[in-house]
């Protein structure tokens, strides 16, 4: 083998050793989807800041500056893995794994309903809160929980005040004067208990038999209602024996006038379909009754024509003497 051949073997060789590194590093690193996101302040993160879709690690920041547009946003652009569903709903934001860790970026996972964001499309973002906001926050309120405890401290001396006149009340309740006048008011009470003791017991007898005439007239009333009961039972009853004939008749005597007004329809069909028929029949019925009665005159005044065929000659009058 010559030394040509095998010099350009080795070149050979050689250049499909690299070609197959590349392509192994290019599949390692992948293929990265520059995006982009804009904030008011972004402390804390720079170029080559880690980007978490869901915190896990997809990216890196590759560049912060002033946005052209609005000299008061700042532009964030970034690159993402490959494959890494980002969507409308996913939602940037600056934040970091613990209170002493650097800051990230972190995306959310948004929905799978929404679309996929093409490469260098816009993430929407959140403003994070600094430890300078809380702190201007916390001194806003400061004024508000102090007025709420100079309130809380007022009513505690309301309450305190309150509970000393109370207990003013209840000594001057307990003093020997009061103690005498409630023995006096206990001893009335019992002389009176004793004096309306008969009369209580006499109430106590007429109540009871009211309650024993009143469960008198309350049997009797459940007595009527359940004869009440029973006749409307029976009368029911009644009714549904009566209810399936009278619905039968009433049945029938729908098909009888439904039969009734096709029968007259017809009568009405025929007599219009022969008026004309009908016209000529009382016509002729008409002249065959003027007929009849000239007929009936004529035998009345010649009744021999019902004999002969034709009137008798009239006989001429006699003359006296031979004519003359």
């Amino acid at each position: 083998m010559s030394n040509e051949l095998k010099v350009g073997g080795f070149v050979l060789t050689t250049l499909l050793i690299f070609l197959a590194t590349f392509a192994y590093v290019d599949q390692l690193g992948g293929v990265h989807v520059p995006y982009k996101t804009y904030f008011n302040y972004v402390g804390g993160v720079d170029p080559g800041s880690p980007v978490r879709f869901g915190g896990v690690k997809v990216g890196a920041i590759t560049a912060i500056r002033p946005w052209h547009d609005d000299p008061t946003k700042i532009e964030v652009v970034l690159e993402i893995r490959g494959g890494v569903p980002v969507n409308a709903d996913c939602v940037a934001m600056l934040t970091s794994l613990s209170p002493l860790g650097d800051k990230y970026m972190e995306i959310t996972t948004g929905s799978n309903e929404a679309r996929r964001l093409p490469s260098g499309a816009t993430i929407k973002s959140t403003e994070p809160v600094s430890l300078d906001d809380l702190a201007k926050q916390a001194s806003a309120l400061i004024p508000a929980v102090q007025a709420v405890l100079e309130d809380v401290q007022k009513s505690i001396d309301r309450l305190a005040g309150n509970a000393d006149r109370v207990l003013s009340g209840v000594q001057g309740m307990t003093g020997p004067q009061n103690q005498q006048n409630l023995k006096l008011l206990l001893s009335s009470a019992r002389t009176l208990m004793d004096q309306s003791s008969p009369r209580i017991d006499k109430v106590l007898e007429n109540l009871d038999r009211a309650s024993s005439q009143a469960g008198g007239v309350l049997t009797q009333a459940q007595s009527a209602a359940k004869a009440m009961n029973e006749s409307f039972d029976n009368a029911n009853r009644t009714v549904d024996e009566i209810r399936v004939p009278m619905k039968n008749d009433l049945e029938e005597m729908q098909r009888t006038v439904m039969d009734a007004r096709r029968l007259l329809d017809n009568l009405n069909s025929i007599v219009a379909s022969n008026t004309s028929t009908i016209d000529d029949a009382l016509e002729n019925f008409r002249e065959a009754s003027e007929n009849l009665r000239g007929l009936t005159a004529s035998v009345r005044q010649r009744p021999w024509t019902l004999i002969r065929g034709k009137p008798a000659q009239d006989r001429p009058v006699p003359t006296v003497n031979g004519g003359r």
